[in-house]
């Protein structure tokens, strides 16, 4: 094996050639990199235990404090003063095994939303084809892997921020159960649905640095599937009747399901009557817990934020106390049905996003939501995201869940039907110039935004709306009002999925 300081160079080389275009980092720790790695070659030369990480390459979100540099969010609306000059806890627990912090990585604003041209930050892009989204939220620990920019990225996930661009770039995503991984030191979005997890080329890797993450010992990890029946269950009403799926993933779900099949499991279909009053619940709650955490800013700073996320945050300020208790009990309730439901099942078996990764000048595209990942961020149960073919040249991911506390239990299933498709050993092809991507005036939508059409503010609802925002002490103008009247309309409408009483209860 190459010394960590050789490889640490490989590496930095090939970031300096390709993130320029795939805008993977925020900020480098070259300097920093190196002197780690050469720790880490000194110590093992004098034959001391560098930890179970031994010069593996991380790259942290930039939402998770380091000691090299401030957070900042990705956003112009950030403290320095916040857990500055300190690791936070994850981020001290991966040094300590031995790994080697490489950077920060970019993500979408505080963790929410899709780039915004005009703030003029540095844009993620996927690696297979420059002019797409790589997903958010955490973009650049899922789009510096496939070219090898890094061996790890940690991340963060909510309501499907490390497993959507683990989807869409080709690469693996794992979201733990809630409380496994300490989450002090990281900004939080939605303090409630909050997770910290790995993405990784491999099962294996992620997994492993998630036992560290989680304070396991070194080895204590086994990767032989245990013997006895294995189940999986897939909801196969729930799939057809959301009409979500592109053909191309239909067709790769259905040969992974194959595949799972011949790995010696038992498929059987399950239900979720529960799907679209959980989804609502769990947006519900994701936007009355981001407006709790950025209010301050929001009214003192509006302008400065982007505009997919200010008008998105916003809207969880005009979300009754009332509603967001109804949404924590439907989630209660669902995940005490489905603990029940899947009592027995190895896993229940999804695609992890309903397709490939949109074009930066497709709006539609850029602001489409699934209940894919968020059903189990609602719940919190761990759930991994990994490839299970292509479409167009463009990745598509299966998608794993299990019940909480089954997070290595699942990593075992999901890293044995990884090592027998192969897919996750495919990378980008690198043999013409990259170009340099979409930015503004270049093929790029504003995302993120429903419009309620023109004139929506000049109507009753629109003045309704304008006066409740200044209430909360957000003035803004007549076109923004616009937008914010089709987002509300769309939000509002999720209040109507909300079931009371509860049914069975």
């Amino acid at each position: 094996m190459a010394d960590v300081s050789s490889r640490i160079a490989s590496r930095r080389a090939r970031t300096d050639l390709l993130d320029p275009v795939l805008g993977v980092f925020n900020r480098r720790y070259e300097d920093e990199a190196a002197e780690a790695a050469a720790r880490l070659d000194a110590a093992a030369a004098a034959g001391e235990d560098t930890g179970p990480l031994h010069g593996l390459a991380v790259a942290v979100k930039d939402l998770i404090a380091t000691r090299e540099a401030p957070v900042t969010g990705h956003s112009r609306v950030n403290d320095p003063a916040w857990h500055a000059g300190a690791d936070a806890p994850v981020v001290a627990r991966l040094r300590r095994a031995g790994a080697v912090v490489v950077g920060s990585t970019t993500l979408a604003e505080h963790a929410l939303g899709r780039p915004d041209p005009d703030l003029g930050l540095v844009v993620p892009r996927n690696p297979w084809d420059p002019d797409r989204y790589p997903g958010g939220s955490s973009s650049g620990s899922a789009a510096g892997l496939p070219d090898g920019l890094f061996d790890v990225g940690l991340g963060t996930d909510t309501g499907g921020s490390i497993r959507i661009p683990a989807a869409l770039c080709g690469v693996t995503g794992i979201k733990p159960t809630p409380g496994l991984v300490p989450g002090d030191g990281c900004l939080p979005l939605a303090r409630s649905l909050d997770t910290v997890g790995t993405l990784s080329r491999t099962v294996r890797e992620g997994a492993e640095t998630l036992a560290v993450l989680a304070g396991r010992e070194p080895g204590a990890l086994t990767w032989q599937q245990p013997a006895g029946p294995l189940r999986i269950g897939v909801p196969e009403r729930a799939l057809a009747e959301s009409g979500q799926l592109s053909e191309g993933c239909s067709a790769a779900f259905d040969a992974a399901l194959e595949e799972l099949r011949a790995m010696g499991a038992e498929l059987v279909p399950v239900e979720l009557p529960e799907l679209y009053p959980l989804f609502a619940a769990q947006v519900i709650t994701l936007l009355a817990e981001a407006y709790e955490v950025h209010q301050a800013g929001l009214t003192g700073r509006w302008a400065e934020y982007g505009r997919p996320f200010r008008r998105t945050v916003v809207l969880g300020g005009l979300i009754s106390a009332s509603t967001y208790v109804r949404a924590q009990r439907v989630r209660d309730w669902a995940a005490a049905n489905m603990r029940r439901r899947f009592a027995g099942l190895a896993a229940v078996a999804t695609p992890a996003w309903p397709g490939v990764a949109p074009r930066y000048d497709d709006a539609e595209g850029l602001g489409a939501i699934s209940w894919l990942p968020g059903l189990w961020s609602g719940v919190g149960f761990p759930a991994i995201a990994l490839p299970m073919g292509f479409e167009g040249g463009l990745p598509v991911s299966l998608q794993l869940a299990g019940l909480p506390g089954s997070d290595f239990e699942l990593a075992r299933l999901a890293d044995a039907y990884q090592r027998g498709t192969g897919w996750h050993v495919r990378r980008p092809e690198r043999e013409r110039d990259l170009g340099p991507g979409p930015g503004p005036g270049r093929g790029w939508a504003l995302p993120g935004v429903a419009a309620a059409g023109q004139g929506a503010a000049d109507s009753e609802a629109g003045r309704g709306l304008g006066v409740r925002l200044r209430e909360l002490g957000v003035e803004v103008g007549a076109v923004e009002l616009d937008a914010l009247c089709g987002q509300w309309a769309l939000t509002s409408m999720l209040f109507g999925f909300l079931p009371d009483p509860l049914p069975g209860g």
